[in-house]
């Protein structure tokens, strides 16, 4: 998969790509899995996007709160928005763009700051018929002008394109429609709250002490919660969250093994290279060759 568009979606919780990207960009539903929920980690948003169900049911987990998807649902995320879970039925369709959402800080409109806050504290919303024929409208003609990279005011037209898009986006906001959050047991609370954590602290800590310190319990409470939530130990989830990691710096960037141990916070490289062999079967540069 092109590192343009795995970036374009989603970092890792090791910083931001470094590459320029464009205002928007179209992903393909076929990377789901890769982009957004590969072995089921959580992931942190570097960018903002959203995402529309047009056929079938699924859900989401945005920011620790788990959302029923059906058609007509809209989700918006902004940078720092945390996926930890994305499932869909079979036959589900979607339509999923990768905006600047920062624009939306720039647009002069009645109540800006209210519905920049509503955005963000209901990540998802019901559509009407009409409101999804308008977006999808000015999606399609965003994805159809940005083929024209000739054009002597491209950007110019892309620009205002995203505004147009962004006004649409504040207009369902303004009606106020949210897709009501799912209930959750305090087991469900915790094990989620840990899943945001390992997005976020994973570069800080491997030890299940620091995650039982972060959520004021203890260890073995902790590991006793994601076995009842997941089948696998707190432990397993750290390990398996470094590795993913590890995998996603070594075949999506030009960094050294050595400037990779280093974002992962390893003492040393060799330290990382064996810890990498014992949970994979292949060193980073084995790895990273057979990535080639």
């Amino acid at each position: 998969m092109d590192s343009n568009v795995r970036n374009s979606i989603a970092d890792s919780p090791n910083g931001p790509s470094e590459q320029k990207t464009p205002l928007f960009t179209y992903i393909d539903s076929t990377e789901y899995d890769s982009i957004i929920n590969e072995n089921n980690v959580p992931r942190v948003f570097g960018r903002g996007g959203i995402f529309i169900c047009l056929k079938g049911k699924g859900y989401v987990t945005i920011n620790e709160h788990k959302y029923q998807l059906s058609p007509r649902t809209m989700c918006i995320a902004f940078p720092g928005t945390i996926i930890q879970e994305f499932k869909r039925e079979e036959g589900f369709e979607s339509y999923t763009l990768r905006i600047d959402t920062e624009f939306l800080r720039d647009i002069n409109f009645p109540s800006a700051s209210t519905i920049h806050m509503m955005m963000r504290d209901n990540p998802c919303m019901t559509l009407t018929q009409e409101q999804l024929d308008s977006i999808l409208q000015v999606c399609h003609l965003m994805h159809e002008r940005d083929k024209r990279t000739d054009h002597p005011f491209h950007d110019q037209i892309n620009a205002q394109l995203l505004t147009l898009l962004c006004f649409e986006l504040a207009g369902v906001y303004a009606s106020d429609m949210p897709v009501k959050r799912e209930p959750c047991s305090r087991q469900e609370v915790i094990f989620r709250k840990f899943l945001s954590l390992l997005a976020t602290d994973i570069t800080i800590s491997r030890e299940v002490q620091y995650y039982a310190d972060k959520l004021c319990i203890t260890p073995k409470y902790l590991t006793i919660v994601t076995r009842q939530m997941s089948d696998h130990s707190a432990a397993t989830w750290i390990t398996h969250s470094v590795i993913i990691n590890a995998k996603a710096l070594l075949s999506t960037t030009q960094l050294t093994v050595q400037q990779v141990s280093s974002r992962l916070n390893f003492p040393n490289p060799s330290f990382f290279g064996q810890y990498f062999l014992r949970h994979t079967g292949m060193t980073p540069k084995e790895f990273r060759r057979s990535k080639m």
